[in-house]
């Protein structure tokens, strides 16, 4: 019984902030979904992701497997068995991942839900107030200074690859810290993180400052302050595949007729792009060299893709990497007052027991 207490115990230690954070948010975006009548859609993405955690698992056993293959060992099943079993400790790794996997596709399909019925809580309002502020930053709109150096068709499909990339980056960068073990610490200080990032400013700040972007500036404001942009992206894709132009295009077919499916909901401010980058950038910055400074330069890139293909403000990314360090650090003192109540739990319990004991 007190072996079982004990796994238990140290389930809650690292999932436990997480699972706390999760259903609060789920009942909360359900409950303010109701009352502003926008739909909440909770199966959107268990599809998509069971499908991509089979991948990555399917990728990490047939590396395992390789691996023990070309020492050529006498018994290939034995060997294989230690390898995932006993080195990469597979039990442990799945009793501490599979609790939180079966919840992720419900956080991101609540989430998605609730981002395409913001117009639904407050009107898009402030595009115009973002504009001055990128013009304050830089002199002019933020996509001019950068044309500069990036105003080229094959540079423009490279920053379009590399953000559909980031969805793939992502995932794998959430998978693995899901599986992890070793360090309890850091890992509840990411996935607790990781759902502060798409709640507080996926949704929440989403929600206050309202916006659509420069690619939505003209069906949603009748405003023509970037048809220099958006008319250099369809210039760009005659000659190099833009596929951001396609899903700007799907995205606002779903918001004129109220559909939800993956990704779909038009929001600028904060991004939430540059967020989880940033996010994964203060993770792996300890994880070695080579993750640390790929990571930073793919925060470079997303935060320049954003501004560069329509999506984003300047200030949209800006606001996100103030943000994102601050909720990091939210996290991890979530992380301590939960261990900081287990160990009072323990000590309670070991107190009464020795009080039990001296009264027998």
């Amino acid at each position: 019984m007190d072996l079982i207490v004990n796994r238990l115990g140290k389930l809650w230690l690292v999932n436990g902030p997480f699972t706390f954070i999760l259903v609060i948010y789920c009942f909360l975006a359900t409950a303010f979904g109701r009352y502003w009548n926008v739909p909440v859609q909770p199966y959107l993405y268990y599809h998509a992701v069971f499908l991509f955690g089979f991948g990555v698992t399917t990728i990490a056993i047939s590396y395992l497997s390789i691996r023990v293959m070309l020492t050529r060992p006498e018994n290939l099943w034995v060997s294989l068995k230690e390898s995932i079993v006993d080195e990469f400790k597979l039990p442990t790794r799945l009793l501490t991942g599979v609790p939180l996997i079966v919840t992720i596709p419900l956080f991101f399909s609540v989430f998605t839900s609730f981002k395409a019925g913001i117009s639904r809580i407050v009107p898009f309002y402030a595009d115009i107030h973002l504009i001055d502020v990128d013009r304050w930053l830089f002199g002019s709109d933020a996509w001019v200074v950068l044309h500069v150096v990036f105003g080229h068709p094959f540079l423009t499909c490279c920053l379009n690859f590399a953000y559909h990339l980031w969805f793939v980056v992502m995932c794998i960068v959430l998978f693995c810290a899901l599986f992890s073990i070793g360090d309890d610490r850091r890992r509840s200080q990411y996935l607790v993180s990781f759902l502060l990032v798409w709640s507080v400013i996926g949704n929440l700040a989403a929600t206050i400052f309202a916006s659509v972007g420069p690619a939505f500036l003209l069906p949603f404001y009748a405003d023509h302050t970037f048809d220099g942009l958006m008319n250099y992206l369809r210039a760009a894709d005659q000659t190099f595949p833009v596929w951001a132009l396609d899903v700007q295009e799907r995205l606002l077919t779903d918001a004129g007729n109220g559909s939800q499916r993956l990704g779909s909901g038009i929001s600028a401010f904060p991004s939430l792009h540059v967020a989880v980058a940033a996010l994964n950038a203060i993770y792996l910055w300890h994880k070695g060299f080579f993750l640390r400074w790929m990571s930073i330069l793919f925060l470079a890139i997303i935060e320049i893709g954003s501004i560069h293909l329509g999506w984003h403000y300047a200030a949209d990314g800006i606001a996100s990497l103030i943000s994102t360090p601050i909720l990091w650090l939210v996290a991890d003192r979530l992380y301590v007052w939960n261990a900081e109540f287990l160990n009072a739990m323990r000590a309670n319990k070991l107190s009464n027991s020795g009080l039990l004991q001296s009264e027998e």
